[in-house]
Formats: structure tokens, C-alpha cells, sequence
């Protein structure tokens, strides 16, 4: 009975999955790749740059925005109640380059979302382009988002990724960055977007004044990126840039990986059913099949070749979707290598977040 059990459990689990990347295959066969010769005038962009106590960070990465071969834009630092010489550093940075900006956030909206907001506002241009102080960018970055703008999008998603680091816990982590961004590009390539990252993304003013803005979840931690994608997907004309990559360091320790993962669930329950759904299903299949498959393989079942069979096609589509994502990221590095890492992480994933409820709040920034 038990084995009955389990083996009627592991072939739906798979055959769940196999549907899953099959329609991540789609998904990503839909993303185009970002034009190399598109023919640009330089639309004025505006760069919105929130820090909190990130003087050092800020003067290692800020300089590769500044570094950008697009020529035509600003960037807006935003200093976020800073208790540190973030906000010297910031005008350091004004004082000997003319595009940069600096205001002082005086909202109290929880979260950044009150520093986003003195942020839009102060921007000159209509185009606005938001990352992190803890990320680096290429010289071709905001290139990409200008195309995609002069191609009629009005919300741009961009890829955050994570450096792969030396360490094996800082790989495990990069790759599930790769993974999770692999997902959600696909959904929204489905005409389902649910996520987004504030490292690397995009939206006109306009659309964001039309909007309500962060008003509707201003009460919530996190959220800035995907719940507001979220709730403009039904009027914004969403371009998926996956080209336009931005690259953090990895946490250096479970615990930072723990806060970082705290964030991004108190914003997840928020997410609306049939997205959560979507989610569940992917990872509760995910999880089953390892677990399915040792105990038949314990118990010698006689089922234990098909189930082979399927693990291996499994495996095979989800490499190769893998393999996809990292051509339309363009990146040197090719992080698909790193596959056979997800179910580790996927495990780490599903404990870390079984234990969430035991640490105490964070601030939004998180530090190393």
C-alpha cells in the first residue's frame, strides 16, 4: 500500500515537472534576445540608486554606472536614513561628476519604497532605470534598457545576478538566483509576470503616476519590484531584458542568505493565488521526486526504470533550459554548468523558510 503510495506519487510528481519545463521552454523561446544594432537616439534615462548605510559599496560600484558607454542620463543617489557617511559619499560623488544627484529620503513608508518614491520624484526624465549600491553594472547595461523603452515597453525587467564567488555556498546561491530568474522570465513570457528584482529594472514616470503607485502595499516590508509589476501587468507593456544584468556578491553566510530569504517571502504572501499556486506546485514536485525515488529504490521496485526514464528527461529539459537562460543573459560565465546543484538549494530553500518565523526583523538592506 505504502509503496503504492509512493510510486503513484513520484510518477505525478515527474510528470508534473516535465509539463513545467516544457512550458519553460516555451516561455524562454519567446524572449528575444536584445538587439546589437538597433538604431538609438539616446533617450535621456534617469538611474535611481536608494543606499542605507553603504559609503564603502557605494564607491567600489557606483563608479560602473558612471561608466556607461550610453551617454545620456543622470543618476539619482538617494540617501535612506543613513547613520554613516553614505550621504558625504553621495555628494563626494556629485561634486566631481555633474549627471549625479543626491536627495535625502523623508517618507516613512516601511522598506525603501518611501526612498523610491523621493527618488522618482527628483528624477529629470521620463525613462527611469532602478538598481542597487550593492550591484555592478556593464558598459552596455543601460543601453539595453534604452531599447527596450524606444521599442515600446514602458516596465523593463533585467536580470540580478549573484557572482559565483569560490566558495561552494556562494555558486549554490548564484545559480539559484540564475534559477529563479529563469522562472520568472518565462511565466512573464507566458503573459503571467510575477517577479522582478530592484537590482536590475525599469518603468516610465508615467506609468507610475498613472498608477497608485506603492500606495496599495505600503504597509509591507518588501515589494517595491514585484508586488508593483504586479499591480500595473494588466496596462504596462512588460519587455524582458534578460541582457541587462546586474552582479551582487552572494551572502557570505546562511545567515545573511536567511534575512535575504525572510524579505522576499514576507513580499511572496502576498502574491496572488493562482501565482502562488503556480510556485507551490513547482517546488512541492520538485521536492517529492528525490524523496519518492530513494524510498522505491530502497524497497526495489520494479517501477524503478521508468522512474529513471523520467528523472533523466527531467533532468535533460530542465539543463537545457538552464542553457537557454544563460545565452539570453550573454554572460562569459556560464552558470548553467551548475545545475545539479538545484536540489541542494532547493532543499536549503524549503528549510530556511520552515524556519523564517524564528528570526527577528530586518531592516531592508542587507548587509554582509
Amino acid at each position: 500500500m505504502i509503496s503504492t503510495f509512493f510510486i503513484i506519487s513520484a510518477i505525478c510528481a515527474l510528470l508534473v515537472q516535465l509539463v513545467f519545463q516544457l512550458v519553460i521552454r516555451s516561455g524562454l523561446n519567446k524572449v528575444k534576445p536584445s538587439a546589437d544594432d538597433f538604431d538609438l537616439d539616446e533617450m535621456p534615462l534617469s538611474v535611481i540608486i536608494v543606499a542605507r548605510n553603504e559609503e564603502s559599496i557605494l564607491r567600489r560600484n557606483l563608479p560602473s554606472v558612471l561608466a556607461s558607454r550610453y551617454s545620456n542620463f543622470e543618476v539619482v543617489l538617494v540617501d535612506d536614513y543613513s547613520s554613516d557617511r553614505t550621504k558625504l559619499v553621495m555628494e563626494e560623488f556629485a561634486s566631481i561628476d555633474k549627471r549625479v544627484k543626491v536627495v535625502v529620503n523623508k517618507e516613512a513608508f516601511p522598506g525603501k519604497k518611501g526612498a523610491l518614491n523621493i527618488g522618482i520624484e527628483a528624477a529629470s526624465n521620463e525613462y527611469l532605470v532602478f538598481t542597487d549600491a550593492d550591484c555592478k553594472v556593464d558598459k552596455e547595461w543601460l543601453r539595453h534598457f534604452a531599447v527596450a523603452y524606444a521599442s515600446g515597453g514602458d516596465f523593463v525587467v533585467g536580470h540580478g545576478a549573484y557572482d559565483r564567488g569560490t566558495s561552494w555556498f556562494s555558486e549554490f546561491y548564484a545559480f539559484e538566483a540564475h534559477r529563479s530568474a529563469m522562472l520568472y522570465f518565462a511565466a512573464a513570457a507566458q503573459a503571467a509576470p510575477y517577479m522582478c528584482v530592484g537590482r536590475s529594472m525599469g518603468y516610465s514616470k508615467s506609468l507610475f503616476n498613472k498608477s497608485e503607485g506603492f500606495k496599495p502595499f505600503k504597509h509591507i516590508q518588501s515589494g517595491s519590484d514585484d508586488l508593483f509589476l504586479q499591480s500595473v501587468k494588466g496596462v504596462a507593456r512588460i519587455s524582458l531584458v534578460p541582457s541587462a544584468v546586474t552582479y551582487s556578491l552572494s551572502p557570505s553566510s546562511i545567515k545573511r542568505w536567511m534575512v535575504q530569504r525572510k524579505r522576499h517571502l514576507g513580499a511572496g504572501k502576498h502574491y496572488p493565488f493562482n501565482i502562488l499556486l503556480m510556485i507551490f506546485l513547482y517546488e512541492i514536485t520538485n521536492l517529492l521526486i528525490p524523496l519518492a525515488y530513494l524510498f522505491l529504490l530502497f524497497t526495489k521496485s520494479e517501477h524503478i526504470p521508468l522512474l529513471t526514464f523520467l528523472v533523466i528527461i527531467r533532468i535533460l529539459l530542465f539543463r537545457s533550459n538552464a542553457q537557454i537562460f544563460s545565452g539570453l543573459i550573454r554572460s562569459n560565465d556560464d552558470i548553467s554548468q551548475l545545475w545539479w546543484t538545484e536540489y541542494p538549494m532547493s532543499w536549503l530553500n524549503a528549510l530556511i523558510s520552515m524556519n523564517i518565523g524564528l528570526m527577528k526583523k530586518e531592516a531592508w538592506t542587507t548587509r554582509r
